[in-house]
């Protein structure tokens, strides 16, 4: 049988040191990476263009450094948030679960996806302003001006405070409900997922679960759970990204009607983006 996680105080697993860790280690692949995914992702989810034309127009006047725009301020606010609430939740949750787990009442799968479940439904409440934010840089033409990675974050940081005078305070917080559905539909899925794919792939026979997979395996499953649980909530990365758009700045947007009018445009193509 599989060991709980107990997240004890002298381990890394402990709320503290996991907030540290895990925000430091966003923070490195959001600046490396994942923010470039992550713009190129958004524009696709919001236009019809194609790949190679995403990108020829986000370097056209900037070149490489274009598709930084949006990291400072907003992208670094998001990834050191992302990192350091998911690692604090997730260890509070682990620990909050680990007597039911250690009393056979669930299981350590199951502890795992409760955990990530709900610690991404608190990550999504929390970064959904810095979020928004980001998403208003990368879809708002004007960025795409020939400027300065020094003004660029100016300009970022002006964007924050235009929105708050011209749509409320509150409207940071639009999209808000369905990022953080699609938050613990994230975790709790690359969770279930990952687990599934370790008994599947590489636990046959192993019951009990005792035996320790090395690290390319761990790599692997976590690969190929993460891909899996990629594609089972795209289209709510869409809904998302279509929410919180500069072109809708100021809009009452529902999740139903946004939904109704990407279909009507695309059909499931349309949906889903096609933008894992």
């Amino acid at each position: 049988r599989r060991r709980c996680s107990m997240a004890e105080p002298g381990s890394w697993r402990s709320p503290g040191r996991q907030l540290v860790v895990v925000s430091g280690v966003s923070w490195v692949f959001e600046g490396c990476v994942g923010h470039q995914l992550e713009f190129v992702k958004i524009i696709k989810q919001t236009t019809k263009k194609p790949y190679p034309q995403i990108v020829r127009e986000i370097i056209a006047q900037k070149g490489v450094g274009g598709l930084w725009d949006g990291f400072f301020p907003w992208g670094t606010v998001q990834a050191l948030s992302k990192g350091a609430v998911f690692g604090w939740a997730n260890a509070l949750m682990r620990r909050a679960l680990s007597p039911l787990c250690a009393a056979g009442t669930i299981s350590a799968s199951t502890q795992d996806t409760i955990a990530g479940a709900g610690a991404g439904g608190v990550q999504g409440l929390v970064l959904s302003p810095t979020l928004l934010l980001k998403t208003r840089v990368m879809t708002d033409p004007i960025f795409r001006e020939n400027m300065g990675m020094v003004q660029t974050s100016i300009k970022s940081c002006q964007v924050g405070a235009r929105v708050i005078a011209r749509e409320g305070l509150l409207s940071l917080m639009k999209g808000a409900p369905t990022f953080a559905f699609k938050r613990v539909a994230d975790w709790g899925s690359r969770y279930l997922f990952v687990n599934l794919v370790e008994d599947l792939a590489f636990r046959r026979g192993d019951v009990d679960r005792r035996r320790k997979l090395v690290y390319s395996q761990q790599v692997a499953a976590s690969l190929l759970g993460g891909a899996m649980s990629a594609m089972a909530t795209v289209p709510l990365d869409v809904m998302v990204a279509q929410i919180q758009q500069a072109a809708k700045a100021g809009e009452r947007v529902s999740v139903w009607g946004t939904f109704k009018a990407q279909w009507a445009d695309g059909g499931f193509e349309r949906v889903a983006g096609f933008a894992t």
